[in-house]
């Protein structure tokens, strides 16, 4: 049976900020893929330091470090992409960034384990800069892990490690952990992959083959501390370190794409609302164009105006100008506190302009009557289902009433799911009792059956 809203539940759900109720909803698939798994290619994970009995590097190949995005595929595959590799500019830059095509056995019945389905790799796509986009003089242009003679290691230009660059990097400008912090994708209605990632912050565009086909494209005032032009410049950042786009989603129309930095910029003259670092803005880009429109929508998370430490994860068009966003702490295993998912619709907002938002589901408490879950670590409901991950950072619409939802495991540094474990790969869908574009955000809505 679906969970059930209490009168009091309902009267909660609508409320601009924080709501503590959820919707009718329950846990209908769990799949997982083992840390364990390696990529074949170069040798990665130099730079790295030892976590929960893992001691790099990893000389057959690199980790799958979680999905940090994801696309459900018209034959029911997806498309899986991975972050940056292992967490910043300065330890990543022998780790290939790129795309996974895969498939997930979800187990969708309780058999009296706590054992997942599975998750299969299909293929590894890469991403590269064969055009040569970043080296022609025009637009952005920074030098790659692929025009280096050594990897480099710590932030701004790095240090010369002294150790060579892996020829099928360079041959192919294979794009590198170091050159992009890769975080989010949408696919255009061509088959094209659009990217938004956290350095520039920029938005990228690939073709299917994963091969770089536009200029990269800059926020009008967004910039990084690992941004070039504030390397250049230090000190001249105003966004900070791994707060860029962790989220990007396309218009039900396929024309527009919506970028959501994870947190509002350093300076309180550059926030949507100053003073209230809740409030993130949605910027709006046109497709056509390449360009940002001017057009934004202002976004409230949970948590304090001030030393807000919540973060927007990811965000997934779910019909007309409906939006389900990821918020979610830092913290993961018994720590974890916040980790949501909110509905919002982009015409509905309070007196001062902010995105109404409805709770849909608490993903440290998901019903589970099916027993999917089994017994799980710190979960004594057998009836509920926790996500207790640090970075969930994946949704997608599975279809009108369904939602998938999967995790950056930041390999192998998190132990969200097992104490001292390195956390697997999991993904998760989540059924409603009806559409979620039938869901309303408005004060006074009144759902069907309630």
């Amino acid at each position: 049976m679906l969970r059930r809203l209490s009168t009091l539940a309902t009267a909660t759900t609508f409320l601009t900020g924080s709501a503590l109720a959820d919707v009718p909803h329950q846990l209908s698939g769990w799949a997982s893929q083992s840390s364990t798994l390696r990529t074949p290619g170069p040798v990665s994970g130099r730079f790295v330091a030892a976590a929960n009995g893992v001691v790099p590097p990893f000389a057959e190949g690199q980790p799958i470090p979680g999905w940090s995005g994801l696309l459900l595929n018209e034959d029911g595959s997806f498309t899986a992409l991975p972050d940056n590799g292992y967490g910043s500019k300065a330890n990543s830059s022998d780790y290939i960034i790129g795309v996974y095509d895969a498939t997930v056995d979800f187990k969708t019945t309780g058999d009296g384990t706590n054992r997942p389905g599975s998750i299969q790799n299909l293929a590894f796509i890469p991403f590269n800069d064969s055009l040569g986009l970043l080296r022609n003089g025009a637009g952005v242009d920074l030098a790659i892990t692929a025009d280096l003679v050594s990897y480099r290691s710590g932030s701004g230009f790095g240090v010369d490690s002294g150790v060579a660059v892996d020829p099928r990097i360079v041959s192919g400008r294979l794009l590198t952990g170091y050159d992009f912090d890769v975080e989010s994708i949408a696919r255009a209605a061509d088959g094209t992959l659009w990217v938004g990632e956290e350095f520039g912050p920029f938005i990228l565009h690939f073709d299917a083959s994963g091969t770089l086909i536009d200029e990269p494209i800059a926020h009008p005032f967004l910039r990084s501390p690992s941004n070039p032009l504030v390397i250049t410049l230090p000190g001249t950042e105003t966004q900070a370190s791994s707060r860029g786009f962790e989220s990007l989603a396309l218009n039900e129309a396929k024309d527009k794409l919506y970028a959501v930095p994870e947190a509002p910029p350093l300076s309180d003259a550059l926030r949507a609302v100053p003073g209230d670092e809740r409030v993130v803005e949605i910027f709006e880009l046109d497709l056509a164009t390449r360009s940002y429109t001017g057009v934004s929508y202002k976004y409230q998370k949970d948590g304090d105006a001030v030393g807000n430490a919540i973060v927007i994860g990811d965000t997934t068009n779910v019909g007309g100008n409906k939006y389900v966003l990821i918020e979610r702490d830092n913290f993961f295993g018994p720590a974890a506190a916040i980790k949501r998912l909110y509905l919002v619709d982009l015409d509905v907002t309070d007196e001062v302009g902010i995105l109404r938002k409805r709770l849909l589901v608490d993903l440290l408490d998901i019903s589970d009557p099916l027993d999917i879950g089994g017994e799980l670590e710190g979960v004594s409901d057998p009836e509920s289902f926790s996500f207790p991950f640090n970075s969930i950072e994946s949704v997608v619409q599975l279809g009108d009433s369904s939602l998938g939802v999967a995790i950056d495991n930041n390999y192998p540094g998190d132990t969200g799911r097992r104490a001292g474990v390195p956390d697997d790969i999991e993904v998760i869908r989540i059924d409603f009792d009806q559409p979620l574009s039938s869901f309303s955000t408005a004060p006074a809505a009144v759902e069907p059956g309630q």
